[in-house]
């Protein structure tokens, strides 16, 4: 129970109160008596997620019993599957690895498969999961419920630690398959780097790495396949080195040794030090300026702006000690257009914003004046921070207008309804009638926020509360999270 509390989901919009739900005294039992009974699991809700420049990663929510069952599995062999280091560094130590071989190569070969996680084969998977283990009953109740997660007998669901451990066991079948053929590879997640000392070899390695691919169901990325010349390779990785360091220059404050996670999902944000603030205002300021002429930057300017892109994430949680500021509120209507990965952070800011609520919400409002695009997921974040701010999702607002449309729309995912109940509760945007309605209407993912959100509304001895917490321990708990 504890792991899935403080378990790292940062594409998955945190909920204090509802994390004690976790740590409640009675959890662990709760989970016990709902794993040893036969039930069937509950199927996962997926909510897409832009990535950087293109593309979706699909995150899958699953319900409290769930994630503690396919935890509880994958961790019976934690001593036998290592947990993948996805940092910084080690994407650093990966990409120098070709550089830094025995032997220099005179071209090296990169590539990464296309949408990984989404095609694990679970016979595979169990294959190379009991060779390494020989546990078969655990092999057979993880395959199980990754069946009944899914939905079909391939895929593992993503923003979970568990399948990160899965996923790092089953491509290191293909990496091991290309060693034993003599090539010298390197891997990191799905990302591959190959070293060959000819033209000939290279295009061996790409054939090799594409059969290996396809004999375990999965398939390269065409437009990432890359044979480069050794020299041209360090260049490209020199780029961003290039960039931090005239960056750094620029806003008077080392950025170089910023320890920013590789895909982008998470900070550990501290408390600023002297200068970062000055620094953290230039960053996204020079982001700004080269994001409103996207289409018309040269290639260097392109590198630098993926940079500044990165170091937003330093900045925002910098700039959240500060008072409120329209200018960076501007930034953030173009982060929320245009670098929609980075909508974690912009919501964070806005939780901040209570101190000048006035400018916030008058921000906001002439933000979706403009009718721009927000996705579902973005809608997850945003929404509930925007609620914190006094004066937001006034009558007649167009903030109103768009929560309700978004509240209503049946295409929505269930996550993200859920997800906005609470605020709809508050903002008197729906009764507690029409949350028991929805509630009946909603799987075990999405049933407790609804059962909190109608904790915060419901008028004591309300009938249809009374039948929702009698049902089930958590929805309870829940529920009671919303009468604190």
């Amino acid at each position: 129970m504890m792991d899935e509390a403080f378990a790292n989901r940062p594409l998955v919009p945190h909920d204090g109160p509802m994390t004690t739900l976790w740590m409640h005294d009675g959890g662990g039992e709760w989970a016990y008596r709902r794993c040893t009974v036969e039930f069937a699991p509950v199927p996962s809700r997926v909510v897409s997620v832009r990535k950087h420049r293109h593309g979706v990663r699909p995150v899958a929510e699953l319900c409290a019993r769930d994630r503690v069952l396919y935890r509880a599995l994958v961790n019976r062999w934690e001593s036998k599957l290592a947990e993948p280091d996805r940092s910084r560094n080690a994407y650093n130590t990966f990409l120098n690895a070709p550089l830094r071989a025995v032997k220099a190569p005179k071209y090296v070969v990169s590539s990464d498969v296309t949408a990984y996680y989404q095609y694990v084969d679970h016979g595979l998977l169990a294959r190379e999961l009991l060779a390494r283990t020989g546990d078969s009953d655990g092999v057979d109740a993880l395959t199980g419920l990754l069946a009944g997660l899914i939905g079909r007998s391939y895929g593992l669901p993503q923003q979970s630690g568990s399948s990160d451990v899965l996923a790092e066991a089953y491509l290191s079948v293909v990496e091991r398959r290309l060693l034993r053929q003599g090539l010298a590879v390197w891997r990191y997640n799905d990302d591959f780097r190959i070293a060959a000392d000819s033209w000939s070899d290279a295009l061996n390695a790409v054939d090799a790495l594409e059969r290996e691919c396809r004999g375990v169901g999965l398939v390269l990325n065409d437009s990432k396949t890359i044979i480069r010349l050794r020299d041209t390779y360090e260049a490209a990785l020199g780029v961003r080195e290039k960039v931090l360091k005239e960056i750094s220059e620029q806003v008077k404050k080392d950025l170089t040794d910023l320890s920013l996670s590789y895909d982008g999902d998470d900070v550990i944000e501290t408390p600023p030090e002297q200068g970062d603030v000055g620094a953290a205002r230039q960053v996204l300021a020079d982001w700004h300026g080269l994001a409103r002429r996207a289409n018309s930057l040269n290639k260097y300017e392109q590198d630098k702006m993926g940079v500044l892109a990165e170091l937003v994430r330093w900045a925002l949680p910098v700039l959240r000690t500060q008072p409120t500021d329209l200018d960076v509120l501007r930034s953030c209507s173009l982060i929320l257009r245009t670098e929609q990965t980075l909508t974690p952070y912009v919501s964070r800011y806005l939780e901040s914003s209570s101190d000048e609520p006035t400018i916030a919400v008058t921000w906001f409002e002439e933000f979706l004046n403009k009718n721009p695009y927000l996705t579902p997921w973005q809608a997850w974040w945003v929404a509930p921070s925007v609620r914190e701010i006094a004066g937001s999702y006034g009558n007649g607002s167009r903030q109103r207008a768009w929560l309700e449309g978004i509240w209503k729309d049946p295409n929505n995912p269930e996550p993200v309804i859920a997800g906005l109940a609470l605020t709809m509760a508050e903002k008197g945007l729906v009764t507690a009638d029409g949350l028991v309605g929805m509630f009946d209407g909603m799987t075990e993912i999405g049933r407790p926020s609804v059962a909190r959100a109608l904790g915060s509304i419901a008028p004591s001895g309300h009938a249809g509360a009374q039948t929702l917490i009698a049902e089930d321990e958590w929805v309870r708990w829940a529920f009671e999270v919303g009468r604190l």
